[in-house]
């Protein structure tokens, strides 16, 4: 299904149900599977997963793109890092502990909060697998979503961004009508 803006204008409801619960198993996933030594600050990974997930539904509706699936990935893609603390190739190292992980949401919680279709399923866990991979362009507008809403999401932190990440973060600026 194709989103737009226009659909949210009316402030009944953007669909969150999934999302919500997937949230709160992320943070159970940080609390069972804690590890001491980190490449990053854990409370960088939390702040992350929140803010990259609602920035990530903003700019879904803007690109036309399912805000709640946005959200999903946007709050997910750094699971690796999250459960391993190494950020060295967490993207496309990721990418089979969020097959997992969703794999498990849809078992256990699929039924009561909705499931994660299998082509939801592909965009999240290709977003994941490419995010790192900020000097190349996509046709996956999906995977750009989350490439773009990652660096700039960075840039709200006050983290340094590299060059090759200002065009994604001007992207999200044109998106969000601040440029």
């Amino acid at each position: 299904m194709t989103y737009s803006i226009k659909d949210f204008t009316s402030l009944k409801q953007i669909p969150n149900q999934r999302l919500e619960k997937i949230l709160v198993l992320l943070i159970e996933e940080i609390d069972v599977n804690y590890v001491d030594k980190r490449d990053q600050p854990l409370t960088w990974s939390i702040n992350h997963m929140y803010s990259c997930s609602h920035l990530s539904k903003l700019v879904a509706l803007t690109r036309g793109l399912e805000p709640e699936i946005a959200g999903i990935a946007g709050a997910i893609h750094d699971l690796y890092l999250i459960r391993t603390g190494i950020f060295k190739e967490h993207g496309p190292k990721g990418e089979a502990l969020v097959r997992e992980f969703l794999t498990d949401y849809n078992v256990a919680f699929g039924e009561e909060f909705g499931l994660i279709s299998e082509d939801e399923f592909e965009k999240i866990c290709l977003a994941t697998k490419f995010h790192t991979d900020k000097k190349n362009q996509s046709d996956n507008k999906f995977i750009e979503l989350i490439k773009d809403t990652d660096a700039f999401d960075r840039l709200l932190h006050g983290h340094k961004i590299p060059e090759h990440y200002q065009p994604r973060c001007k992207a999200v600026l044109k998106n969000l009508n601040l440029n």
